[in-house]
């Protein structure tokens, strides 16, 4: 496929980059979905509940462990499994009555932990139901789970006090307090009123930085990325060698469209945590977008061969943990004409989000992109 230039001339290097940048538009999606989704969904056990939960370590607070594995077995279903998000949150959806056991895997580092949940019957079965009772009958419940994660034994880095508490050591009662509330509000999904309790907290301890981050993400999850930019960078002021706030500092900065500054932020963010999944797909997509000129129609091969790089890192390190990842890979793979490898990342975008709003027009591309390598 070529565009004219001028006099009817063609420019092989505007083509493919159009060519490219059109595939991308074609899979644009927001960057701020890796918040709001807590975790990968998944197909669940064909049941309309949903099992939800927040992972807490010894400190008190969410550590960088890359891929923070969530499976969810039962004895009349196969084991699901998920990745926790940034946050510890994860979910699973489409879940049937019964008994299961959530177990999740944080690292060597740390216990494995268990947790039963059993999704209850409504208590409606075999009755003759009014209309109160169907009603009833037909909610789709949330079951909530918390699971507070334990050092191995004998792992003298992790069980040391100092290293426990450090986090909160310094803050004051009242502000801690505050800190917990707003989690339990994040847990209950209510981004607003834990803004403003983790407001309040850093009112009574402005150097609360665990407190400023967490601010950051919520504002991220409702759309505000101006004030989580605000927030951000007020916690690394006072911590600038926090990798957590650094990171996604950097997100806020790229939901503003602010792809310069947020490139720097998350190599910066990549010195202090090279293994980051998280930290290489945001690269990634930061150098997708400086590697256009939305004016000029300027293409930057290199910026944008330094973008499919990070995202092959990104998947390298955490296949299943970046789903986007997958999802703009395919999108480089086929405006390259590389159709199997396009197709094949799509459909690993689809296996890890099988609800993406987009799902149909992906799977018709996919068999476009089939038809295209026979």
């Amino acid at each position: 496929m070529f565009f004219p230039t001028g006099r009817g001339s063609t420019h092989p290097v505007r083509c493919r980059s159009l060519q490219v940048l059109s595939v991308m538009l074609l899979l644009s999606i927001s960057f701020i979905s890796l918040y709001a989704q807590g975790g990968i969904d998944n197909t669940g056990t064909g049941g309309k509940h949903k099992i939800q939960g927040r992972i807490y370590f010894p400190s008190g607070r969410r550590s960088d462990v890359s891929a923070i594995k969530v499976t969810l077995d039962s004895t009349s279903s196969e084991t699901l499994s998920v990745i926790a998000d940034l946050n510890g949150s994860f979910s699973f959806n489409s879940i049937a009555p019964g008994s299961y056991t959530l177990t999740v895997d944080a690292g060597k580092d740390y216990e494995i932990a268990r947790e039963s949940v059993y999704v209850e019957e409504s208590g409606l079965k075999g009755r003759t139901l009014s209309g109160a009772d169907l009603a009833r009958a037909d909610v789709a419940r949330i079951f909530n789970v918390i699971v507070n994660l334990q050092p191995k034994f004998g792992n003298t880095e992790t069980t040391k006090p100092g290293v426990l508490n450090a986090a909160l050591a310094n803050v004051p009662k009242p502000a801690v307090d505050l800190y917990q509330q707003a989690l339990e509000s994040v847990r209950a999904g209510d981004s607003k009123k834990a803004i403003e309790q983790l407001r309040v907290a850093v009112s009574n301890y402005p150097e609360f930085t665990l407190a400023l981050n967490e601010m950051g993400v919520q504002y991220l999850k409702i759309g505000q990325p101006d004030k989580a930019i605000e927030v951000l960078s007020a916690s690394l002021r006072i911590k600038p060698d926090d990798f957590t706030p650094r990171l996604n500092y950097g997100i806020a900065l790229l939901e503003k469209r602010e792809a310069a500054a947020s490139e720097a932020q998350l190599r910066l963010a990549l010195k202090k945590n090279d293994s980051s999944s998280t930290a290489h797909m945001y690269l990634g997509l930061a150098l997708l977008n400086l590697s256009k000129n939305g004016k000029t129609r300027q293409f930057d091969a290199a910026r944008y061969a330094e973008a499919q790089k990070e995202l092959e890192r990104a998947v390298s390190l955490g296949k299943n943990e970046v789903a986007m990842a997958h999802r703009y890979l395919g999108g480089i793979y086929a405006g390259n004409k590389d159709y199997k490898r396009g197709a094949d990342e799509l459909e690993t975008y689809l296996k890890l989000s099988p609800k993406a709003r987009d799902a149909e027009t992906i799977r018709g591309l996919i068999k476009d992109l089939r038809s295209k390598n026979k």
